[in-house]
């Protein structure tokens, strides 16, 4: 089912323009950053949201007695591991939802392109005297052309025998 023009908004290409390199710039911020193959992603352990408390309470644990735990534990390591995981936290709460914002626009403003492209695309296809009519039709927010005989106002009369 077709539906109209369902966002009318603009974003000037100066605006796009800083946006794209202030994203660059925290890109920057983070060199780390990796992609991971959907095989990889797979075969990790998921945090989840009980995994936050949890491996908080482990690094207090290792702190408090770090003799207890294996020989080959480092200590350092798990600590960055977690202020890493910690510092992504609030930077994920704060881009997840903006870029599933900017993905849902983008996606409602190119349906709604398309439609209007789907409709263009119909119009060149039809015969041009039909395309005329079709201009003028309530489609367009237009009132029809009248019905009857004689010639619409102002224009030209017909010539005998043409």
């Amino acid at each position: 089912m077709k539906q109209g023009n369902r966002i009318s908004e603009t974003l000037s290409t100066a605006d796009a323009k800083k946006i794209v390199d202030l994203l660059r710039q925290v890109q920057d911020l983070m060199p780390f950053l990796i992609t991971l193959q959907p095989e990889e992603s797979r075969g990790l352990r998921n945090i989840g949201f009980d995994g936050v408390p949890f491996a908080q309470a482990a690094l207090d644990a290792v702190r408090a007695d770090p003799g207890f735990t294996r020989r080959s534990f480092d200590l350092a390591e798990f600590e960055k591991d977690v202020a890493l995981m910690d510092g992504l936290r609030g930077i994920q709460a704060v881009l997840g939802p903006l870029a599933q914002k900017v993905s849902d626009t983008y996606r409602l403003a190119g349906a709604d392109v398309m439609v209007t492209a789907d409709d263009v695309y119909e119009d060149l296809r039809q015969p041009p005297e039909r395309r005329q009519s079709r201009q003028s039709g309530p489609r367009h927010g237009l009132a029809p052309p009248p019905t009857g005989s004689g010639p619409l106002p102002g224009a030209a009369e017909p010539v005998p025998g043409g």
